[in-house]
């Protein structure tokens, strides 16, 4: 019966350890536009763990996009562009901004998708 709780209570520690690891960092989203996969990189965020909470301030993402080497992606204008997830978002957690030059200018989020601006 000891051997039992021992590798029960192993068992449990394990589980809660991968999940903790998993958990430290927001998931990558996937992101399609006209059947194209865009490049993706991690900006700032704040994440709340099984056990940690943290907020993580990044380089801009016109920064992101220049030390990335990111190439640019041309789309037609008012296309969709579709954020997908492993597990969808909580309702409110999820938001977009778009970016001219200095200017940032936030956009809804239609079901995790956001039209492309007509110009």
């Amino acid at each position: 019966m000891k051997k039992v709780i021992i590798s029960l209570a192993a068992v449990i520690m394990l589980v809660g350890g991968i999940y903790y690891v998993v958990t430290l960092k927001p998931p990558k989203p996937t992101i399609t536009i006209e059947n194209n996969t865009v490049e993706v990189a991690q900006g700032s965020y704040c994440w709340n763990g099984l056990i940690t909470s943290q907020c993580v301030d990044m380089i801009s993402p016109p920064d992101i996009i220049k030390h990335q080497e990111f190439k640019p992606l041309i789309v037609s204008p008012g296309a969709e562009l579709k954020i997908k997830f492993i597990q969808k978002p909580r309702e409110n957690t999820l938001g977009a901004s778009i970016w001219f030059n200095d200017e940032v200018e936030n956009v809804p989020l239609n079901d995790s998708i956001l039209l492309v601006p007509e110009e």
